[in-house]
């Protein structure tokens, strides 16, 4: 895929739909942006990292598109629905992974 014509801003409509893990109240809310592509398709993208070592680890480091104001790319999808479940399957199995790596387990305080 030639990024830098895929992700050209042309190719966007402008409108967005903003995906979350909204079913969860104990865990803090994680948000990402599905863009709407011309073609009806939307391009999923999370942008709300700790800090910039978290940037790399999940995108630069594994060869993901990532640009400062869309953030990092997580894939294309075709309906709103497909949008949240992903966005959340995301959440679960990348993203909290990631940030629980190195933090002690309940068990390991006490």
């Amino acid at each position: 895929m030639n990024r830098e014509i895929y992700f050209n801003s042309k190719n966007y409509t402008g409108d967005h739909l903003h995906v979350g893990n909204w079913n969860d109240e104990s865990k803090p809310l994680i948000e990402g942006i599905a863009w709407v592509r011309q073609d009806g398709s939307m391009d999923l993208f999370f942008n709300e990292f700790e800090t910039d070592h978290e940037i790399h680890e999940l995108f630069h480091n594994h060869g993901y598109y990532y640009e400062t104001f869309k953030g990092g790319y997580i894939c294309t999808v075709n309906t709103d629905e497909e949008a949240y479940e992903t966005f959340q399957k995301w959440v679960e199995g990348v993203l909290y992974s990631y940030r629980m790596i190195d933090k002690p387990s309940s068990e390991e305080v006490e």
